[in-house]
């Protein structure tokens, strides 16, 4: 029987994986999932833009949350202290935003040798997707930074098969964390999550989008902070293209992974059985 093995939320955009056993869930995604971000003069700053945010701890508590980084020490962001600040874009449209107190910012800025702000979506607004892959989610509420789907879902079986040829190729295997998954989930054929057109998960009801298409993102390594290896590799990329090609082509057409969207607010949580719908 399907069933969830892991879920992973972000509580800042990019950050380390946050590994929870369970979660409450929005149409919008994980509770709390990327519900902060990072932000430079020119907008929204990613792992593309910062390799080494990656590495950015987060812990998090009712009221506050600790920010940590090896090398340069911690900062607590209480969030009573934010402030509102000027919209942010977030796939095409205007995001309102508080930013954290100015001693956060510094804290940021020194960790990372250049000047950020740390900001939170205030209120959902409406996404803008008319005419994209992602049409479907045109006009829904979305009160997070995500990349762009309310919930992104891998397979420890996709993982296994492409570690297999990773080795076959004498060649280092991949965590799954450096996919940034949502939730993991086990008992199912290689690339089932892909192929699916639901989930049912209890009383929630999962909606298949679209495969998810990949980017450099997913050639970080995510085991070691050293200076070394915040540059991205060729794999897995190299290897997936060879076989998982398949995509529409929003981002390269190369495939792991797939966004789901929720079809009601519920719950998620580890252990929990899943009816894959074909």
């Amino acid at each position: 029987m399907a069933s969830i093995h892991s879920i992973y939320y972000y509580p800042i955009k990019g950050c380390r994986a946050v590994k929870i056993a369970a979660s409450d869930v929005t149409t919008g995604g994980l509770v709390g999932d990327r519900q902060w971000v990072l932000v430079n003069q020119d907008g929204i700053v990613n792992q593309k833009k910062l390799p080494t945010l990656r590495f950015l701890n987060i812990a998090l508590e009712q009221d506050r949350m600790t920010l940590s980084l090896k090398g340069a020490g911690s900062v607590q962001a209480d969030f009573a202290d934010s402030e509102m600040s000027g919209d942010v874009v977030s796939i095409g449209r205007q995001v309102a935003c508080e930013h954290a107190a100015e001693p956060v910012n510094r804290w940021l800025a020194q960790a990372f040798g250049q000047p950020l702000s740390l900001v939170r979506a205030v209120e959902a607004s409406p996404l803008q997707l008319a005419g994209t892959p992602f049409s479907a989610l045109h006009d829904t509420s979305q009160s997070a930074f995500v990349d762009i789907a309310p919930l992104l879902i891998v397979s420890l079986e996709s993982l296994a098969d492409l570690n297999g040829r990773l080795s076959n190729e004498g060649k280092r295997a991949v965590a799954i964390e450096q996919f940034r998954p949502n939730v993991v989930i086990e008992g199912v054929d290689a690339f089932a999550e892909e192929s699916s057109k639901r989930l049912e998960i209890g009383a929630l009801g999962l909606t298949q989008l679209l495969p998810c298409e990949r980017c450099s993102v997913t050639t970080f390594d995510v085991s070691t902070e050293s200076d070394s290896e915040a540059k991205p590799s060729k794999e897995p990329l190299k290897t997936l293209s060879q076989y998982r090609n398949g995509g529409v082509g929003y981002a390269g057409g190369v495939t792991f992974g797939a966004y789901f969207a929720p079809e009601s607010d519920g719950k998620l949580q580890v252990g929990d059985e899943i009816n894959v719908i074909a």
